[in-house]
């Protein structure tokens, strides 16, 4: 039965499956264009929050863990041989959840993850952006960029728009870091250049999450640079993504 928390672009005969996490008020339509970018042998799957996008009947959710365990038991049933997550901005947070439930309940973990455009869990920015009156909230957005100003002038696209990115800040306002054990897969960092979000000093903490920490991968632009430079991530994710060369017999 199909997960209304995946939204799958299936590729007959593809040999990884690549879970990948949005930012903040994003959604599926935002990285479904990247399947064709990612070749035959990787299939896309894009994690389908509720209250956004094809769930945008079902009620928003708040708290992280709770989302993370849901996504786990998704991806576990969902059944992959080999996979990977790409998380970005929220989604990276959301994404080390669900791998510490993944190892810590014995099931399939991921062959490798990648945080993207976001800083350490331990050290993130969780300003009450969604207690915000709605002028101020618009105000905040307008100088975080990534919501572009048509968008944040038409009041009818807003009445959709603000509920989905009040949920997201809100989880992210609530949540709370707690040191674990290092995962074992491999961890890539990806940034933007121009982020002024992300220090580097946030970005290197990221090793203590993984036994296997593959360091950082810069990219020309800024927050939003997987948009800004799609070619060039998609690229990365494809040639990080590539099986393993066999052991020499």
């Amino acid at each position: 039965m199909t997960s209304p928390w995946l939204v799958r672009v299936p590729k007959p005969g593809a040999k990884t499956r690549l879970y990948v996490f949005p930012y903040a008020g994003g959604n599926v339509a935002a990285f479904l264009p990247w399947s064709a970018g990612l070749g035959p042998d990787i299939e896309l799957s894009v994690i389908n929050l509720p209250g956004r996008g094809l769930r945008l009947a079902d009620p928003h959710l708040t708290e992280m863990r709770t989302a993370a365990m849901q996504i786990a038991a998704a991806i576990t049933a969902d059944g992959a041989g080999d996979y990977a997550f790409f998380c970005n901005s929220l989604g990276a947070v959301l994404q080390l959840e669900v791998a510490r439930i993944c190892a810590l309940m014995h099931l399939r973990q991921p062959r490798l993850m990648i945080a993207s455009g976001c800083r350490w869990p331990g050290a993130l920015d969780q300003e009450a952006l969604h207690n915000l009156p709605e002028p101020e909230f618009l105000d905040r957005l307008k100088t975080l960029g990534g919501t572009p100003d048509e968008i944040l002038a038409h009041k009818e696209l807003m009445a959709i728009v603000s509920p989905i990115l009040r949920a997201d800040f809100a989880m992210l306002h609530a949540y709370s870091y707690r040191p674990g054990l290092a995962l074992k897969p491999a961890l890539h960092v990806f940034a933007g250049r121009d982020d002024s979000r992300v220090e580097p000093e946030h970005l290197v903490k990221w090793s203590q999450e993984s036994a296997q920490f593959s360091g950082i991968h810069w990219f020309d632009g800024s927050h939003f640079f997987v948009h800004e430079r799609e070619a060039a991530v998609v690229d990365t994710l494809v040639r990080l993504l590539a099986p393993p060369a066999p052991s020499p017999s």
